[in-house]
């Protein structure tokens, strides 16, 4: 049931060791996640129950905060908490969106002050796809040129207006995602993705030290690998990529989505199929 502002009555989150339901969850205004956006995120995708490479999202947080100074993150059984919070917003056996945020806690002081109280919430959400059609239209982008691609940037950071303005000029412009570059003005990644092309038969990664490495990209550069295509990693211009036969999307909840063009010009191949088959390993059960 949803209230007059749109979230579930009866949805329950896990915050800071204990589940809660939503409307009793209290997280203080001093905390420096709300202060100074001074936190990490991931955001995962479960499947009727199955949650999509859990390992890997943990290794990229624990990184980040070991990096900016953050807590560690309690020893707990991740997987056995995370499919309890599913099964507690009737999710086990649908598509949803998981989400696990860490921020310094309350604490004064400037820099990235040591922390013994963070907080630690973790969020389950239901989540629909883009639907078949879509996937088979695929994505127009669009390229933002406002700005650079922030120094944090190899950090899945809560400091994420950047990337949200970007991808609402995106959608301002009728497109579906952004084109973000680096200061020295190449190719980056999207405003929530990752970027994968190919050009002259060959698979490309654009290099950057301004990018998220990529969970999914990580994982449909393994499956080309596997299948005989040698995935290369460059710093890529914008005009490069306008060269590109083939470009893809990647991200932790869509897999791979095809892009028909990108500022006005069109791509000469999708490659629907061969990314349908790439999200159907994705997501398969393993």
């Amino acid at each position: 049931m949803m209230d007059d502002k749109g979230e579930r009555k009866d949805a329950v989150i896990w915050l800071n060791g204990s589940f809660t339901t939503l409307k009793d969850a209290r997280i203080s205004p001093l905390d420096r996640g709300f202060l100074y956006g001074d936190g990490l995120f991931e955001t995962l995708r479960a499947d009727k129950g199955e949650i999509f490479f859990l390992p890997d999202h943990l290794d990229r947080l624990r990184k980040s905060a070991a990096e900016l100074r953050l807590p560690e993150l309690p020893r707990i059984n991740w997987d056995k908490v995370l499919k309890e919070l599913l099964r507690r917003n009737d999710l086990a056996r649908a598509i949803a969106r998981v989400k696990i945020i860490l921020t310094r806690g309350i604490i004064s002081g400037l820099g990235l002050p040591p922390s013994s109280k963070p907080t630690l919430c973790l969020i389950a959400e239901p989540y629909s796809p883009p639907g078949r059609k879509r996937y088979h239209e695929g994505w127009r982008l669009f390229v933002y040129r406002a700005g650079f691609s922030p120094p944090l940037a190899e950090h899945k950071s809560l400091n994420y207006l950047f990337y949200l303005k970007a991808r609402q000029k995106a959608a301002d412009a009728g497109k579906d995602e952004a084109i973000v570059l680096d200061p020295k003005g190449y190719v980056a990644e999207t405003a929530t993705g990752s970027l994968l092309f190919r050009r002259d038969n060959r698979w490309w990664k654009p290099k950057s030290a301004y990018q998220l490495p990529g969970i999914t990209q990580r994982k449909v550069i393994d499956y080309l690998n596997e299948r005989g295509a040698e995935v290369r990693e460059e710093t890529i211009t914008l005009e490069e990529l306008l060269q590109a036969e083939t470009v893809w999307v990647t991200n932790s909840l869509i897999g791979v989505m095809p892009i028909r063009e990108i500022d006005g010009q069109y791509l000469p191949s999708l490659a629907q199929d061969e990314a349908e088959a790439v999200r159907n390993w994705l997501f398969s059960v393993r």
